[in-house]
Parts: C-alpha cells; sequence; structure tokens
C-alpha cells in the first residue's frame, strides 16, 4: 500500500515537471527538477543555478563528448535507427513521461534546463538537438509540423521516423551551406556574373528551383530570394556611356574645340568620367603574377596597359596644350587653368587625375620654363604644392593612402600605387612555406589589395557625359612625344648662352 502510494506521487510530480518545462515556466525551487529516486541535489550559488535557462543557437556547434558534431556523428548515434553503441547507454532507462522533458518552447525560442542537459545528455543525439534548435529557431511560434520532429528525436518512435527526420536535417545543413556560398560569391565577385551571362543565367535558374523545395524553410527561402533579387537588380553604372563608345563618337566628330573654350570644372568632370571608365573595367585576374612587367604584357594584362596609355596621353596633352603658346601670359594662363582642374577632380576623389597633371608639370620640358614660373601666382604655386605633397610617393604613398582610407566611393584611386604593392608582395613573399604548403598570408596580403580595387571600381559616379569636352581630352592628333615636347620648350624658352 505504501510502495503505491510513494509511486503514485513520484509519477505525478515526474509528470508535473515535465509540463512546466514544456510550456517554458521554470520551475520554483531546486527541488522541482528532480524526482523522489534522484540524489539529492547540488549546492546553489548565484553563479551556477540548475534550473537557469538558455538559447540554443544554430551559430553554437552541438558539443558531443567534447567534441564538435561532425557528420559521421550523424551516421552513429543510437537515436538515428542505427544499433545501440556507447553514445547512448541510458536511452531505455528513461521513463516516457519526460518526453519533451530537455527542451521547451518559449515564444518560438528553444529553453533547456542545464542540470536536465547534464544529467542525461546521452538521452538525446546530437542530430535530434540540432533538428529541435532548427525548428524553433527559424519561425518564431513553433508549428505542428515542427512539435513533430521534435517529438521524433525522443526516444520510443519508429526507426524509419527517425532516419526520415536525420535527411531532414542533413538537407537544411546542406541548403544553407549552398546559399551561403552563393551569398558571398555574388556579393564580393560580382564581375563575375557581369562578363559571363551564361553563369548568371545558370545560378538564377538553380535558385529558382531551390525556392520550389515544399520543404525550405523561411529564412532559406528569403536568402535565395535576396540572391536573386541581388543578381537581376540594375547597377546604376550599367547604363553609364562606354569608353569605346565615347572613343567612337569622338572620331565621327570630327575637330575638337580647343582648350580655352571649356571651363575647369568640364574639364575637371569629363576627365574623372574618363579615368573612372577606364579604371572600372579592369577584371582582377590581371592583378595576379605581375603580369603588366612580363614581356608579353599586352597580351596578358591589356586593360592594364590601357589605363597606362590613358594615363601617359593625358600627361601629354597637359604639357603640350601649355609648350604650344610662345606667349608667356598665355602660357601661364593655361598652366593655371590645368591646376585648377587638377584642384577640382581633388574634389571629386579623381586622385589619378591629380597625378597625372602634377606629373605633367613636373617633366623636364615644364619645369625648366623659368620665366613662365615666375609669372605664375603665389596661390597657384599653393596648391600646387599641396597636390603634390597629397600624391607624393614618399612614405609608400602615405598621404594618398590616408586621403583614400577616408574617402567614400566614387573614387579613382592611382593604380600605379596598387602595382606597386602587388610587385613587392610578389617579389618579397614566397607562395609556399618551407614545409612546402600554400603561404595563405601572402594570399591574404594580395586579397586585400584587390578587393579595395574592385570597392573603387564598383562604384560610378553619376556625371553626364559631355561630348565636346570628352572628344577634346581623348584627341591625340595634336599631341606630342616626349622629344618633341623638350624640343618646343627649347623654342620658347631657349637655354642662356654660355
Amino acid at each position: 500500500m505504501i510502495t503505491c502510494i510513494y509511486s503514485s506521487l513520484e509519477l505525478f510530480f515526474a509528470s508535473s515537471q515535465s509540463n512546466k518545462l514544456l510550456y517554458g515556466e521554470p520551475p520554483k525551487s531546486p527541488r522541482a527538477s528532480r524526482k523522489f529516486s534522484s540524489p539529492p541535489p547540488l549546492s546553489i550559488t548565484k553563479t551556477s543555478s540548475p534550473n537557469r535557462r538558455r538559447k540554443l543557437s544554430l551559430n553554437i556547434p552541438i558539443i558531443t563528448g567534447g567534441k564538435a558534431l561532425e557528420p559521421s556523428a550523424l551516421l552513429q548515434c543510437p537515436g538515428l535507427g542505427s544499433p545501440p553503441t556507447d553514445c547512448n547507454r541510458e536511452k531505455n532507462t528513461l521513463p516516457a513521461s519526460r518526453e519533451f522533458s530537455l527542451f521547451s518552447f518559449n515564444n518560438g525560442m528553444v529553453v533547456s534546463s542545464c542540470r536536465e542537459l547534464d544529467n542525461n545528455r546521452s538521452a538525446l543525439s546530437a542530430a535530434s538537438a540540432f533538428a529541435i534548435a532548427t525548428a524553433g529557431a527559424n519561425d518564431g511560434t513553433p508549428t505542428k509540423e515542427k512539435y513533430r520532429r521534435m517529438s521524433l528525436a525522443s526516444t520510443g518512435f519508429p526507426t524509419d521516423q527517425r532516419n526520415g527526420d536525420k535527411e531532414f536535417v542533413i538537407r537544411r545543413a546542406a541548403t544553407n551551406r549552398v546559399l551561403n556560398v552563393l551569398r558571398h560569391w555574388v556579393s564580393k565577385h560580382a564581375q563575375d556574373f557581369e562578363v559571363n551571362t551564361e553563369l548568371k543565367l545558370r545560378v538564377i535558374s538553380f535558385l529558382e528551383e531551390v525556392m520550389h523545395d515544399p520543404e525550405l524553410l523561411t529564412q532559406e527561402r528569403k536568402a535565395a530570394a535576396n540572391i536573386i533579387r541581388t543578381l537581376t537588380q540594375e547597377d546604376p553604372g550599367d547604363h553609364q556611356i562606354s569608353l569605346e563608345e565615347i572613343t567612337r563618337m569622338g572620331l565621327e566628330g570630327g575637330k575638337s574645340e580647343p582648350f580655352e573654350s571649356h571651363s575647369a570644372l568640364e574639364i575637371a568632370e569629363q576627365l574623372t568620367l574618363l579615368d573612372h571608365l577606364v579604371f572600372k573595367v579592369i577584371p582582377y585576374e590581371e592583378f595576379f603574377g605581375q603580369g603588366w612587367m612580363k614581356n608579353d604584357k599586352n597580351e596578358r594584362t591589356p586593360y592594364i596597359m590601357k589605363t597606362t596609355k590613358h594615363f601617359n596621353d593625358i600627361s601629354n596633352l597637359i604639357a603640350t596644350e601649355i609648350l604650344k603658346w610662345d606667349d608667356v601670359n598665355l602660357r601661364v594662363g593655361v598652366l593655371e587653368k590645368w591646376v585648377a582642374v587638377a584642384d577640382i577632380c581633388r574634389c571629386l576623389h579623381n586622385y589619378n587625375a591629380v597625378l597625372e597633371i602634377t606629373s605633367s608639370l613636373n617633366r623636364s620640358s615644364i619645369f625648366r620654363l623659368k620665366k613662365t614660373w615666375l609669372k605664375v601666382s603665389k596661390q597657384t604655386k599653393t596648391v600646387i604644392d599641396k597636390l603634390q605633397k597629397l600624391v607624393s610617393s614618399e612614405g609608400r604613398f602615405k598621404n594618398l593612402r590616408d586621403a583614400l582610407k577616408n574617402c567614400d566611393p566614387p573614387c579613382v584611386p592611382y593604380l600605379g600605387m596598387y602595382l606597386t604593392d602587388l610587385a613587392f608582395i610578389e617579389e618579397g613573399t614566397p607562395n609556399y612555406t618551407e614545409d612546402q604548403l600554400v603561404n595563405f598570408s601572402k594570399m591574404r596580403m594580395i586579397s586585400h589589395i584587390i578587393r579595395e580595387i574592385r570597392q573603387f571600381q564598383q562604384t560610378a559616379y553619376k556625371i553626364d557625359y559631355q561630348p565636346k569636352a570628352s572628344q577634346y581630352l581623348l584627341d591625340s592628333s595634336s599631341v606630342l612625344d616626349e622629344e618633341s615636347l623638350y624640343e618646343a620648350s627649347l623654342r620658347i624658352e631657349p637655354k642662356p648662352s654660355s
């Protein structure tokens, strides 16, 4: 008689405890979390409580025996349909009334009792716990389907149902991994899809097929939709005119208008537009292996070579424009106007044009014009000093790097600075370590530089195309080469006779 009463009380308190944990109500005392047949509770301190709650996060690896969960563990735990092994010795000793004693749902969040989780860790396999956490952490309030999957994780259910739950967990983990890889690919390497339309269409088709999966979770469906939206959305730079179109229209437009018919602002804006059009089309593959320093550089790095040629053409144009005037006052006016163009380009974050103009002023054919420099205003000389200090190569372009770090795109950096960095890394750091392993430290340094270049390539300028000013900048019909420039300099200001 006494034994029956004792057993009834034990069953009553155990069932009551399970119901409280199921609906998220914490026990009011440490004794409520144990049965009469269990050992006395441990001492309770302020830092550790047997009934404190914690949320199961998908970002935290599930620990089994001190190690992170591996795919092989999914096939070895007895809770997933395999024969009993050492990973779950006490499965058959658990009473049926504790079916949901380890986990409870509170507003869509999986809550566990730390004391119960520690005492009965082997009662629930790691994969089943992952399934319950996945079900409770995705869509807020659990649905009947999620309760069903959670119940499959507990003991006493047929093997085929537990196997189905295991396959569901594996499918969801694989889907999340694939979506994360695609998201990183699309966001960090968008140029791959810009130059390869077939690749872009195949990825979109694959994601649309994934979204038709009836078991796809809400978060996964949103992630797939966001990737498709990123691939299909129109980039403001897509409608920007290309350099080829500008060149073609310049050839069809006939003779360009002279420099004095354009304002400094028009020249600066169109020069910035042209510089960015040349810079943004450089594919990142050309930055590998110092191809721009090889004998076959025109075949290996055609876009880098085109950028270099554009830089030299503009620099020659500026020197030619200054040296074509015999009157010293006209030469001073042209020089000061180009300095104003450079200062406007600085405000537009076109540091490449600043260096194009300042390097032209430092050429021997211009620098030697003493009579011309004597008449240049003090204010103009101050601006020149400021611009030259900004793009100086001292300290590995320290001032220019600081300016790039503090400016927001759109921006046109000086490409030569990055090419110097890449050459320094390639020649000073081996591809393999002493243990014949890939030198990932070197790869990370190269990746950091290319990532910064890509950041400036992807943001376009909102500058309207002005055909007259652009045609003047691209017209090389009257531009002199280095030797002719020096001859013109000697003609307008001969050397003093000895």
